[in-house]
């Protein structure tokens, strides 16, 4: 499912160490490196955080196989398909600077978070 390779690719391209997406993702260096190599499957809510660390659809990281399901709408239609609250989410997002964001991001994160445990 995932195209290991482009893992690597994307990674260098934004010219970040193993160590430093590794911390992103809250897992060790070597378990980054294991997802790199293929010898760890990496599962799909590690693939999201991925595509949000480099900007990028999560197709990305998908083999050729899996890209034929690739939803071909523009950024327009998309962003229309979205309930008002995920657009409100997202123009609050887009409006800050990169502190806000943050913020954002670790207060939703949280939420969620703390919503899931019983």
């Amino acid at each position: 499912m995932c195209n290991i390779a482009m893992l690597k690719k994307i990674r260098q391209e934004n010219g970040l160490t193993q160590q430093q997406v590794a911390d992103y993702l809250h897992v060790e260096r070597s378990t980054y490196a294991y997802y790199e190599s293929g010898y760890t499957r990496i599962s799909i809510d590690t693939l999201i955080r991925l595509a949000h660390l480099y900007r990028v659809s999560i197709y990305t990281f998908l083999e050729e196989q899996a890209k034929a399901f690739e939803p071909r709408q523009s950024a327009g239609e998309r962003f229309q398909n979205l309930n008002l609250d995920e657009q409100k989410l997202i123009i609050l997002y887009r409006s800050g600077d990169a502190a806000q964001r943050g913020a954002l991001l670790s207060f939703a994160e949280a939420a969620i978070a703390s919503s899931t445990v019983d």
